[in-house]
């Protein structure tokens, strides 16, 4: 009768933690997809207040755009931004915020901020809101007006596809065909980045240099990140270029990041 007893009492204390873990994985759960939506609905907003986006081709494109660039898959002429930024009222929200990106055909369509750490915009969203999903942002050792020779920017890769999450997907060489550029905006001017290449790395790696002693040192650069990139690119990249990359988590190894490289070019 007392071992019944002993085994009942076992059975109750089991069924008391297995109701909490679940409990707990439950609330987990229904926590992350509530800061899911709540920075979508914050982000919805202020690129409903602050931006427009055009996919419609140009009537007539000049001969040289047609020339000497790829049309776009949405027939976006390259050499027009189709971002048009009311940046006096996005900035009026946040001084931090110094730019935005934007790649056809993913969720990626945010703003770029800047402080003077690399801790803050990890978990925070616009509204001063902390949130996971956190803040597309420039590296603080980075200059923020894209003057560096390499400019570093960050996003999570989230499971829900948001943020720099769709930057994975060029570990697949045919997504690389199709979404072969991304468009940055800045109060002065606007941007077109040509990529040139992408691949898993980690937090120390070269990739994350933004000035170089040399111009062999930054075509060295270039060079490494053509050659362990996951796509082939044919963008060239001169010594007075500026490049940019983009950076986010990925699990392929232990702490890893994928980043994706391109070249900066200004565009009308």
């Amino acid at each position: 009768m007392k071992k019944r007893k002993t085994v009942k009492l076992i059975l109750i204390v089991l069924c008391i933690i297995l109701l909490g873990v679940f409990a707990f994985s439950a609330y987990k759960i229904i926590s992350t997809l509530r800061g899911y939506k709540q920075a979508e609905q914050a982000y919805t907003e202020v690129a409903n207040q602050f931006v427009t986006v055009s996919t419609a081709a140009p009537a007539s494109p000049t001969p040289a755009a047609v020339e000497d660039t790829e049309p776009q898959g949405d027939g976006i002429d390259p050499e027009v931004s189709p971002l048009n930024i009311d940046f006096a009222g996005l900035r009026a929200q946040s001084t931090d915020y110094v730019g935005w990106i934007y790649s056809p055909n993913t969720k990626i369509n945010y703003p770029i901020a800047y402080t003077d750490d690399n801790f803050y915009y990890l978990d925070h969203i616009p509204g001063e809101i902390q949130n996971a999903n956190g803040t597309i942002f420039i590296d603080c050792r980075n200059a923020s007006d894209f003057s560096d020779q390499n400019t570093c920017i960050y996003g999570h890769n989230m499971n829900d596809g948001s943020m720099f999450a769709s930057l994975r997907d060029y570990r697949d060489a045919s997504y690389y065909d199709s979404h072969k550029v991304i468009y940055l905006s800045t109060p002065d001017f606007n941007y077109r980045l040509d990529l040139i290449g992408g691949f898993v790395t980690e937090p120390t790696s070269f990739a994350y240099a933004n000035n170089f002693d040399s111009p062999d040192q930054f075509m060295g650069h270039v060079e490494l990140v053509k050659d362990l990139s996951t796509f082939k690119s044919d963008v060239e990249v001169k010594e007075t270029d500026k490049i940019v990359t983009l950076s986010t988590c990925t699990y392929e190894r232990d702490d890893g990041r994928y980043v994706v490289v391109g070249k900066l070019v200004q565009i009308h």
